[in-house]
C-alpha cells in the first residue's frame, strides 16, 4: 500500500493536473487522497484543505453524505455515473456535475482506492427546460402554421410535414408517406421542376416558385414553394420546403384583372380591353394583308330613357343591348362597352358588302323594343364604320374616324349607319380649328350682335327684337352660328359667350334708351348647356341689370323644346330665377323637336315661336296652315303669346293674322340688322306709327 501512496503523492499530481476536467482520488474510507487543479478551480478551495478529509466542514453535510454514498456504491460494484451538486466555496455557487466513479484494485483484487472524473453540466441542465420549451414551441408552430411545411428526401419521399400541408394536398399523413413529390406534380411542370432542382443542387435553395399540386380529389391547387437543401449528420441530404396555398391570391388577381378589363354592367370588354383587341386585330390584318373594321355604336337619345325610367332601367337596356350584340357577332369579333351608351365592335370581316349588312342587322336588332320590367322602351342607334387600312393604319385613327362617321349618322337624322369619308376628317379639322379660335374670339372683339324685329301684325309696331350672334373671324371670315354654336357647347365656351351676349344686349338697350328710342324687349338665345349650370350664375345677370338701371322685363330668354324635356332641378331653378327677375321665357322653333303639349303645362312659358318650316308652307287649305291654327288656338287657351317665324310674304302674314296670330318675325319685315341699322329701323317704325 505504501508504494501506491508514494506514487500517488509524487507522480500522480502532475499527470492529473494535465487533465482538463476535474479528477479526484479517494481511499476506501472516502477520504480525498488527491485532487487535480481543475477540481480546485471548480470547487473554489485549495487541495491542501481537501486532501485527507471527506469534505466535512467544507461542503454542506447533506452534500458530503451524497458523495460518500456514491463512493460506497462504486467501491462495492462497477463504475457509477450520476449527477451531483457541488458547492463552489469561494463563489458560494452550486454546480451540477456528472461524475463517473470507478474502484481501483490491486493485484489480488482488493480495493485500494477510488478515482472520479467530473464534467460540469450546470449550463446544460439550466438550458434543458428552455430547450424542451423551445422544441415544444417549434413543434406547435410547425403544426399550427397556416403554411405547409414539409421535409422531403432527395428521392421526393415525404418524411415530415405539418397539418397545413396535409390540408393543402387533401391526403392523410399515412397516405402522404406512401407517395412522393412527383405523384402530386402535374407533368406540365417537368421542365420547370428540372430548373428548380438544378438550383437546389448548385445553390442550395430553390424558389420562390409557383406551380400546382394535384389534390387527392383530382383538383389542382395553385402553390408558391420555397425550399433549402440540408445536410444531416448521418451524411444524407434533405429538402425543407415552405408550401403556400395561393388560391385566394389567384382569385383576387383574377378579380382585379376582370374589373380592369370588363364592364361591370354588361360584362363586356371595357375600353382598355377593346383597344387591346383592336391593336391585336390590326397587327393580324397587317400581317395577312387583309382588311378589318371598327364599328362605333351610340344610342340615340339614351338620356331620355334614363330620365323617363331611371338609371336602373337604363342599365337593364344596356345589358340587353350587350346580349343582342354578342349573339350576332362571329367568334373572332370583339364587342365592348366604352362608357355610357357607347359600344365598339372590332370585326375581322373584310368584305364591305357584308360589313354593311352586319351594321344594318345590328342597327335593327338594337332598335327593337326593350322590355324593362313592367315598362317597354324604344330606342335606336347610330353606327359609324372605319375600315383598316384605308381609313386609318392605327387604333387611334380608326377610333377617331369611326366616331366621326357615327356623328355624321346622327346628324343625318339618327338610326342609320355611315362609313367614314375623308371629308369627315376635313370637317373635324375645321371643328378643331373653330374650337381653338373660339377661345380668343371675345378678347379679339370678333363677335357682333344683329337684331331682327318682332312685329305686331295688326299695327306694324315693333314690340320686340331677337338678338342674333354673328362671328366675324379675321381669317375664316363670317362663321355661321350653326357651325360654331355646337362647338362652343361641346367645349364649354358657350358659357362665356352667353354672358358676353347678355352684357352687350344690356349695353345696347341702355344706349337706345339714352337716344330716346321706344323701350322694346330684346330676346337672347340661351343654350341648354348654360341652363345646366347652377342657378347662382344668374346672380351676375341681376347685378348687371342693376348696374344699368334696367328691369328684367326688358329681356326675353329664348329656349329650345329639348330643355323642357330635361326638366332637371337645376333647369327648373333657373326658370324660376329668371321669372323672379321679370325675364320672360320664349319657346323657340316649336314643332321641330318634341312637340308635346304636355311639356308646356309644366312651365309658365310666356311666348311660343312657330318654326319657319311650318310658316313657309302656309297656304289656304294646307296642312301647315291647319297645324299653325291648332298651335295658335292651343297657345291662347294656355295664355301663351304666339310668334310666327320666317314670314316672307304678305299672303303668309294675312293667313296667320286670320288664324289669330298677333306677332310675327321674318324677312317680310326686316332681315337681322347691325345695332346702328336696327336703331334707324326702330326710329323709322316709331315715326311711321
Amino acid at each position: 500500500m505504501s508504494g501506491i501512496f508514494d506514487w500517488l503523492e509524487k507522480g500522480m499530481p502532475a499527470v492529473l493536473d494535465a487533465i482538463p476536467v476535474p479528477v479526484f482520488v479517494k481511499d476506501p474510507d472516502s477520504r480525498f487522497i488527491l485532487i487535480n487543479r481543475r477540481c480546485e478551480e471548480q470547487w473554489g478551495i485549495p487541495r491542501t484543505e481537501v486532501v485527507g478529509g471527506t469534505g466535512e466542514g467544507i461542503f454542506p453535510p447533506e452534500q458530503v453524505m451524497r458523495l460518500m454514498e456514491n463512493d460506497r456504491r462504486a467501491l462495492e460494484g462497477s463504475a457509477v455515473a450520476c449527477d451531483e451538486v457541488m458547492r463552489n466555496v469561494a463563489l458560494g455557487q452550486d454546480r451540477t456535475l456528472h461524475t463517473l466513479r470507478r474502484a481501483i484494485r490491486d493485484q489480488v483484487g482488493r480495493t485500494c482506492s477510488l478515482v472520479g472524473v467530473s464534467v460540469d453540466i450546470t449550463d446544460i441542465r439550466r438550458t434543458e427546460p428552455a430547450l424542451r420549451d423551445s422544441e415544444e414551441k417549434l413543434r406547435g408552430l410547425f403544426e399550427l402554421s397556416p403554411l405547409g411545411i414539409v421535409l422531403n428526401g432527395m428521392d421526393g419521399s415525404y418524411l415530415e410535414f405539418n397539418s397545413a400541408f396535409c390540408a393543402i394536398c387533401g391526403y392523410s399523413p399515412d397516405e402522404l408517406r406512401r407517395l412522393d413529390y412527383w405523384a402530386l406534380t402535374p407533368t406540365k411542370y417537368a421542365s420547370q421542376e428540372r430548373e428548380q432542382l438544378d438550383a437546389l443542387l448548385t445553390q442550395g435553395h430553390y424558389g420562390p416558385y409557383e406551380k400546382e399540386y394535384i389534390r387527392k380529389d383530382g383538383s389542382l391547387v395553385p402553390l408558391r414553394l420555397t425550399g433549402v437543401r440540408l445536410h444531416a449528420s448521418d451524411g444524407g441530404s434533405y429538402i425543407w420546403s415552405i408550401v403556400e396555398d395561393i388560391s385566394a391570391q389567384k382569385k383576387a388577381q383574377e378579380a382585379v384583372w376582370y374589373h380592369a378589363n370588363f364592364d361591370d354592367i354588361t360584362a363586356l370588354p371595357n375600353r382598355r380591353l377593346v383597344y387591346q383587341r383592336l391593336e391585336e386585330e390590326i397587327a393580324r390584318a397587317r400581317g395577312t394583308g387583309r382588311r378589318m373594321a371598327l364599328l362605333f355604336i351610340d344610342f340615340d337619345r339614351f338620356k331620355e330613357i334614363n330620365d323617363a325610367f331611371g338609371h336602373d332601367k337604363g342599365d337593364m337596356l344596356l345589358k340587353e343591348a350587350a346580349r343582342r350584340l354578342a349573339e350576332r357577332l362571329s367568334a373572332g369579333d370583339t364587342v365592348g362597352r366604352l362608357n355610357g351608351d357607347e359600344f365598339m365592335i372590332v370585326a375581322a370581316e373584310d368584305d364591305i358588302r357584308r360589313l354593311r349588312e352586319l351594321a344594318d342587322d345590328l342597327r335593327q336588332a338594337l332598335s327593337a323594343p326593350y322590355r324593362l320590367g313592367a315598362d317597354l322602351a324604344y330606342s335606336s342607334v347610330s353606327i359609324g364604320i372605319a375600315v383598316f387600312p384605308q381609313d386609318g393604319e392605327n387604333a387611334e385613327a380608326l377610333v377617331r374616324h369611326a366616331d366621326q362617321a357615327m356623328y355624321e349618322a346622327k346628324g343625318l337624322g339618327r338610326n342609320r349607319c355611315r362609313f367614314f369619308r375623308s371629308a369627315l376628317q376635313e370637317e373635324a379639322t375645321r371643328r378643331g380649328r373653330i374650337a381653338n379660335e373660339l377661345r380668343g374670339a371675345i378678347a379679339g372683339d370678333q363677335f357682333r350682335l344683329f337684331y331682327q324685329p318682332i312685329i305686331d301684325l295688326g299695327t306694324g309696331e315693333v314690340v320686340k327684337a331677337e338678338a342674333l350672334l354673328r362671328w366675324q373671324h379675321p381669317q375664316m371670315g363670317l362663321v355661321s352660328p350653326a357651325e360654331f354654336i355646337p362647338v362652343a357647347e361641346q367645349t364649354g365656351e358657350i358659357i362665356a359667350i352667353g354672358q358676353w351676349v347678355f352684357e352687350d344686349v344690356l349695353r345696347q338697350i341702355t344706349a337706345w334708351d339714352a337716344a330716346g328710342l321706344p323701350p322694346i324687349r330684346i330676346g337672347v338665345n340661351r343654350s341648354p348647356v348654360e341652363f345646366r349650370q347652377s342657378a347662382d350664375v344668374l346672380d351676375a345677370w341681376a347685378e348687371r341689370l342693376a348696374e344699368h338701371g334696367l328691369s328684367g322685363r326688358r329681356i326675353l330668354v329664348e329656349i329650345t323644346e329639348g330643355l323642357l324635356v330635361e326638366l332637371s332641378d337645376t333647369v327648373r331653378d333657373q326658370f324660376e330665377r329668371l321669372q323672379g327677375m321679370g325675364i320672360a321665357l320664349s319657346l323657340d322653333d316649336f314643332g321641330t323637336g318634341y312637340s308635346s303639349l304636355a311639356y308646356l303645362r309644366k312651365f309658365d312659358v310666356d311666348f311660343l315661336k312657330i318654326d319657319r318650316a311650318f310658316v313657309q308652307g302656309v297656304e289656304r287649305g294646307s296642312d301647315d296652315l291647319a297645324l299653325c291654327e291648332a298651335i295658335i288656338v292651343m297657345a291662347q287657351k294656355l295664355g301663351i303669346e304666339v310668334v310666327a317665324e320666317g314670314i316672307e310674304t304678305e299672303d303668309q302674314c294675312a293667313l296667320l293674322v286670320t288664324a289669330g296670330c298677333r306677332l310675327g318675325q321674318g324677312f317680310l319685315f326686316s332681315r337681322p340688322l347691325p345695332a346702328d341699322a336696327f336703331a334707324a329701323y326702330l326710329r323709322g317704325a316709331a315715326q311711321h306709327g
